[in-house]
């Protein structure tokens, strides 16, 4: 049975912060493959601003390595992305193997307002990263994941990971600006070349 890590989201554009979060999760669960999976449209955002032709471009570019697999499952679908109905097709695909949902302690401590997050949580287990060294929020998580979500402590993975704090629409801003320090330099060309985030 191999471990499938499932990493969703905008990426518009994807940056060192989506890179390391991805890295730490794979290794904390030892992932034999990890999917990166842009939005067609976010559920929790009004929509992208590069195209989505780019924005696999640029994941592709991000996570090259063999461990990671850029998919244009949500996209080719299309319309609103929910994470339930993902985990689903990626459960049809891989039957015999064990599917992880990566992401961040914030999305975690929201975790209860996902659509159909209930059925979320019988298709993957939750692999979270919540800030190194901030005891109070680890600790707001797991107590979060026990008494919002009723999950037992091997039914969630939480692991330390030192986040980039930074986010896509920063990082939109600062390119405006000529500054590129929380891209990979692949990506931050691919930019340029493409006149991405330029308005």
């Amino acid at each position: 049975m191999k471990k499938i890590g499932i990493y969703g989201g905008s990426f518009d554009p994807v940056h060192k912060g989506h890179r390391l979060l991805a890295e730490n999760l794979s290794k904390e669960i030892n992932a034999d493959k990890v999917f990166i999976i842009p939005a067609a449209v976010s559920p929790f955002k009004k929509g992208s601003v590069a195209s989505d032709e780019d924005r696999l471009a640029m994941c592709r570019l991000a996570f090259s390595e063999d461990l990671f697999e850029v998919s244009d499952w949500e996209i080719k679908k299309g319309g609103k992305s929910y994470t339930v109905d993902t985990l689903k097709e990626f459960k049809k695909l891989y039957p015999e193997d064990k599917l992880y949902l990566f992401m961040g302690d914030d999305m975690l401590l929201s975790f209860h307002n996902w659509y159909k997050y209930d059925e979320i949580l019988k298709l993957c287990t939750l692999v979270c990263g919540g800030r190194s060294g901030d005891c109070e929020k680890l600790s707001q998580m797991k107590e979060y994941a026990e008494n919002v979500l009723n999950l037992k402590k091997d039914e969630i993975v939480i692991c330390e990971s030192e986040p980039i704090e930074i986010s896509s629409t920063e990082i939109r801003d600062s390119l405006k600006n000529g500054e590129a320090d929380f891209l990979n330099s692949s990506v931050y060309e691919y930019i340029k070349t493409r006149g991405l985030y330029c308005e």
